[in-house]
């Protein structure tokens, strides 16, 4: 296996991915590396490209990062989604200045310590920052290697068995990513290019043309949001989201979320107001990670401003200037507010 190793890192240094978190040999950045793994969380590295130059354009070293507002972190990360992911990172760049003197932890057992730091990131972190003997394996890496030893993709302790063999003694920041690459560009869950991959020779997937079962995709289970946007003269009413686990501390129009469908005459009574409610024709519908959505929609229009417990009044022309997710400037745009 360690011609597999070597044809791999040869493969990399010649065919990278260009990718603005990756340094010049031995000018590895650590905070990069953070940041870049904590993005890449469940988002894919071309939606993650754009957002991170801007976010590193806001706050270039972990110090800063720490003195940051949480509402400013939150308003450069919005559309990039997961936002528990902005609200940990906001405090691991606080705990590592207060308690690490600034420097990211290199150890498995301080790292997994950290807000929003897991198994995969810990694992990733001291691959790819700090060249550590380890590797952290997201589903590219998973993916490659179950074709190469023709493996179930849901077998992770025998995936994990058989990648710890092909470690090298040194560069395994290299080696992590090289296989990533490979996952990314040529061993993709389809359109498979086998004929320009640099493991062919020891796959298994490929000699044998053997498929592996990859799993099987459960439906996923819908949901119903019933959206109540309130105006006043050009104003209408946002409240934050206080303690939530998905998109904690954004703003977002009034709404009702259910599981099962209801009628809009009954949608109407569970109004947060009792108020002169109109319907708004049509719907929406989205893709969230594990659910559909189903959007309807009430509005009304108030002759005085109500108040509402952690809520404020926004002029339209400020809306951009707050803190939403994608999401509810979706809605927002429907009902003609932006």
């Amino acid at each position: 296996m360690a011609n597999l190793t070597d044809n791999l890192l040869n493969w990399y240094s010649k065919n990278k991915r260009k990718l603005p978190w990756r340094q010049k040999k031995n000018n590895i950045n650590p905070y990069f590396i953070l940041i870049s793994e904590i993005m890449l969380q469940q988002t894919n590295v071309n939606t993650v490209i754009h957002y991170y130059k801007k976010f590193i354009f806001n706050w270039p070293t972990i110090e800063s990062l720490s003195k940051a507002r949480l509402d400013t972190v939150l308003f450069i990360w919005q559309g990039l989604g997961y936002y528990n992911r902005a609200i940990n990172l906001h405090k691991t760049a606080k705990i590592i200045c207060s308690k690490y003197n600034g420097k990211i932890p290199s150890t498995y057992d301080t790292l997994i310590q950290l807000p929003g730091i897991g198994e995969y990131t810990a694992n990733a972190i001291m691959a790819l920052a700090y060249n550590k003997n380890t590797i952290g394996i997201d589903v590219n890496i998973s993916r490659v290697i179950s074709r190469l030893y023709n493996l179930n993709l849901n077998n992770k302790k025998e995936i994990s068995k058989n990648l710890c063999k092909l470690l090298p003694t040194n560069r395994c920041n290299n080696f992590m990513q090289g296989l990533m690459d490979v996952g990314a560009k040529i061993c993709k869950k389809k359109n498979i290019n086998c004929l320009i991959c640099p493991l062919k020779k020891y796959c298994n997937f490929y000699n044998e043309k053997k498929k592996i079962k990859l799993g099987v995709l459960r439906n996923k289970k819908k949901k119903f949001l019933f959206v109540y946007l309130i105006k006043y003269k050009n104003q209408i009413i946002l409240k934050k989201r206080i303690n939530t686990k998905f998109l904690h501390g954004l703003m977002e129009v009034p709404n009702n979320l259910l599981d099962s469908k209801t009628s809009l005459k009954i949608a109407k009574k569970n109004a947060p107001f009792e108020l002169n409610w109109k319907i708004v024709p049509g719907k929406l519908n989205s893709k969230i990670s594990n659910f559909e959505l189903e959007i309807r929609f009430f509005q009304a229009q108030v002759k005085k401003k109500i108040f509402l417990k952690n809520a404020m009044w926004v002029d339209k022309n400020k809306i951009q200037k707050i803190p939403i997710s994608t999401l509810m400037k979706n809605i927002l745009s429907y009902l003609n507010f932006v």
